[in-house]
């Protein structure tokens, strides 16, 4: 369907009545390098099961890709991502005040990471940020 795309920003965003992404699971988002605000505002969105197996190999911009999904509780959907070649992730999860547990981001290589400004910033407030340990940043930076 979008084999050739390599910008989905904003493509669900403000989807406020969006519960589940059933009918995306085989999308080729391969050729994809912009994934800025595609899920942004998708209020009743609680999980993200459906994305995990998407290539997103060749993203760059993952910010605010699920900024203020208020309802989103479960990344274990993400797990698997390969989000090597990204550069920019921040305010990514900004907002999701329901997300509290992130183990399942914890083996993702994000060493070409260059801005991470707030991307778990305003989730929940018990937000563990220990599985995050083993992220290869080399500089200082502001994840909420």
């Amino acid at each position: 369907m979008f084999q050739k795309t390599n910008n989905m920003e904003k493509l669900f965003f403000e989807c406020i009545s969006l519960t589940d992404l059933k009918g995306l699971e085989n999308w080729d988002v391969s050729n994809v390098n912009n994934f800025n605000y595609m899920f942004a505002i998708c209020n009743s969105l609680t999980n993200l099961y459906t994305l995990e197996n998407w290539n997103v190999s060749s993203g760059i911009n993952f910010s605010n890709m699920f900024w203020a999904c208020i309802s989103l509780n479960d990344v274990k959907g993400l797990k698997n991502w390969n989000v090597s070649k990204g550069e920019n992730f921040s305010l990514m999860f900004s907002q999701c005040e329901s997300l509290a547990d992130i183990k399942a981001l914890g083996n993702w290589n994000v060493s070409k990471g260059t801005n991470f400004i707030n991307i778990f910033s305003s989730c929940h407030p018990s937000i563990d940020l220990k599985p995050l340990q083993k992220w290869n940043v080399n500089f200082e930076c502001n994840i909420i």
